[in-house]
């Protein structure tokens, strides 16, 4: 096996250990090699069996998930309420919590408004291409 794969099972059991210790419903120590093994092959057969820069930005993002105690999907995971392939497939999108899918979004919606010129009130911005000024 690519020691980059090794790394990245690795990676993936300390992170489901550290969640693990926290947890109130503890799974067996032995029980998370596997199932880190089994996430990480999801994640690389879902790459098309390659190590490229897509699988490892995959994988960093799986780990976080798995890390932030916060979210409650770590926990799934764990308790086998979401399986390896299901959790391996989705994007950083479905794995945040809600309160963070709900402050991405405001940035998202921030970030568009200040890019089209829009002012607080949601109106564009008056051009005044007479006098020169780019904006009032």
């Amino acid at each position: 096996m690519e020691p980059i794969r090794q790394k990245s099972q690795d990676l993936l059991h300390k992170a489901l250990a550290e969640n693990n210790k926290n947890s109130t419903s503890k799974v067996e120590e032995d029980d998370l090699q596997p199932l880190a093994e089994s996430i990480e092959t999801a994640i690389y057969e879902l790459h098309d069996a390659q190590v490229n820069n897509s699988y490892k930005e995959s994988i960093r993002s799986h780990i976080l998930n798995l890390k932030d105690q916060q979210n409650p999907l770590s926990q799934r995971v764990l308790n086998g309420e979401v399986d390896p392939m299901e959790f391996a497939s989705m994007d950083s999108a479905e794995m945040a919590t809600a309160d963070r899918r709900k402050s991405n979004e405001q940035l998202r919606r921030n970030s568009l408004q200040a890019s089209m010129g829009y002012t607080t009130d949601n109106r564009p911005r008056h051009r005044d291409l007479e006098q020169g000024n780019d904006f009032r």
